[in-house]
């Protein structure tokens, strides 16, 4: 059986602007990227192909030079470029994880990787959020706040994974004072 295909959507590396009162420009930028390249080094480690979902030329040479295959963001939205990547990959397995998780481990993306080649996989942000989805084929996509209760209301077979490193994220400043409090303890 075929190993799934990565799926990471990035629309650029100057965003996280619910961080505009913690961070300034610079350190949001830094931090995109350092969060980024933390997933996409743990993915690498897997050997999984990667397919990173962006329209930013920035974005777009930094995949590159990872190894990973650019898929071209349609720009209306996180939804819809999860779609486009969905689309690209066929009827391969997938699963989608998003760049600005801190705690990602080779070790989580197996189990990920492991559990949607045979079964949607859902993944909850510790907010309500939706950090991972896998599966093969469509997916009826509803990012935004609370999205996990949309996804799971589409999909209530979804294997659902509830786990630290896949669960918390960094877009708002509860998430970056999670990380801040975790490294600390």
């Amino acid at each position: 059986m075929r190993e799934p295909v990565v799926l990471m959507p990035i629309r650029d590396f100057t965003g996280m602007t619910r961080l505009a009162d913690t961070l300034d420009h610079e350190e949001r930028s830094d931090l995109a990227r350092s969060l980024a390249n933390g997933v996409l080094d743990s993915v690498a480690r897997t050997g999984l192909e990667t397919i990173v979902i962006t329209s930013d030329s920035d974005v777009s040479q930094w995949a590159r030079q990872h190894s990973a295959t650019i898929c071209e963001d349609p720009g209306t939205g996180l939804s819809e470029a999860a779609s486009a990547g969905v689309s690209m990959v066929g009827t391969a397995p997938w699963f989608l994880i998003h760049a600005d998780l801190p705690l990602v481990t080779t070790g989580s993306i197996h189990t990920i990787a492991h559990a949607c080649v045979t079964t949607t996989v859902i993944v909850p942000s510790y907010d309500g959020g939706t950090t991972v989805i896998g599966g093969r084929g469509p997916f009826a996509f509803s990012y935004g706040i609370g999205s996990f209760r949309r996804h799971f209301a589409s999909a209530p077979d979804a294997m659902v994974i509830v786990s630290p490193k896949l669960s918390i994220d960094i877009d708002t400043e509860h998430g970056l004072e999670l990380i801040r409090g975790l490294r600390t303890s």
